[in-house]
């Protein structure tokens, strides 16, 4: 039993939300919390390393869990081919890369699948996605060709867990309805946690259309406004088959 306070002594109590109540975390935790959140976000991410030679490109992947089994080659041809298709799937060896480009996003994306062993009718290997700003390695395809280009690039995938903040501006009336009708109210809140996933972005701004329960929206990096569409809701003359398209 806890030993009964003193003549004299008085028994303090904390409160929570307190400062040193149990409800207050002190700000060196939360710091370090902070801390823990971005290391685990960069354990996650993976760094892509490339060399070139005469004909081709040597893809290798390094993470904190793995490294890439063995080197993945890609010949210029089908790199030139990605840049006029912007999608090539390739091999080497036993292992397979789907390389694909989102030039409006300013994103190309490797998918590599490394097998690490087969037989008895089972193959067992490791997918890794990563995701890349297109310029910069673009700049590095048109460069390493050259005698006296750079031979090497690497660079870490991006966090493509981070989402931009949602901003509705203006009149919001097409906002409201949407909100008040049910159907509708389920199908933008579908469509904004889909079509929006967008990392580089900071802010996504929102603003009422012409057509009812749709809107224009604008995207910002910082200060900069960069790509600007519309959200629009088709199909309403039967609201239970409607749906959200985005259009740029």
């Amino acid at each position: 039993m806890p030993e009964a306070p003193r003549q004299g002594q008085l028994r303090r109590r904390h409160r929570p939300g307190r400062p040193g109540g149990a409800g207050t975390k002190a700000p060196e935790t939360r710091r370090q919390q902070s801390k823990e959140r971005k290391l685990t976000d960069m354990t996650n991410r993976i760094m892509l390393r490339a060399h070139a030679d005469e004909n081709t490109v040597q893809f290798r992947t390094v993470s904190a869990h793995m490294k890439s089994p063995q080197r993945f080659y890609v010949t210029y041809d089908e790199l030139d081919r990605l840049q006029r298709d912007g999608c090539i799937i390739t091999n080497d060896i036993h292992s397979f890369a789907r390389l694909w480009l989102d030039k409006r996003r300013d994103r190309i994306t490797f998918e590599f699948t490394w097998l690490t062993g087969r037989g008895f009718d089972r193959v067992e290997g490791v997918e890794q996605t990563i995701h890349l700003r297109w310029s910069a390695f673009r700049a590095f395809l048109e460069t390493c060709r050259q005698p006296d280009g750079p031979k090497d690039f690497k660079a870490i995938s991006l966090d493509v867990s981070r989402r931009p903040r949602l901003v509705f501006d203006g009149n919001q009336a097409n906002l409201r309805a949407a909100i008040g009708n049910a159907q509708v109210r389920h199908k933008l809140g579908k469509a904004l946690m889909t079509n929006f996933d967008w990392p580089d972005a900071d802010e996504i701004h929102l603003y009422n259309d012409f057509t009812p329960y749709s809107f224009f929206f604008r995207e910002f990096r910082g200060e900069k406004s960069c790509l600007c569409g519309g959200l629009i809701l088709h199909g309403q003359e039967d609201m239970s088959k409607a749906y959200y398209g985005i259009h740029t």
